[in-house]
């Protein structure tokens, strides 16, 4: 692994460029219950209130985790 690739896997992948915001901090944000819909979202983390680029990106992986989260607090059979 060279140089390159250890600073890549250190620095988190951001979503959202213009707010420098990654998809572990959307993930968080929405799994800690700050936020359960997209304006809670954007006001948090203020992804997606620059140029909107990513708003389809951050939508998806907001429904994912909601999705996710909701399979989390079903009461096992």
């Amino acid at each position: 692994m060279d140089e390159a690739q250890l600073y890549a896997m250190m620095r988190p992948r951001n979503v959202c460029i213009c707010r420098a915001v990654s998809e572990k901090r959307i993930r968080e944000t929405i799994s800690s219950g700050q936020a359960s819909n997209f304006e809670e979202l954007q006001q948090l983390t203020r992804c997606s209130t620059g140029c909107g680029t990513c708003e389809s990106k951050v939508r998806r992986i907001m429904n994912d985790e909601l999705e996710q989260l909701s399979l989390r607090n079903q009461p096992s059979s």
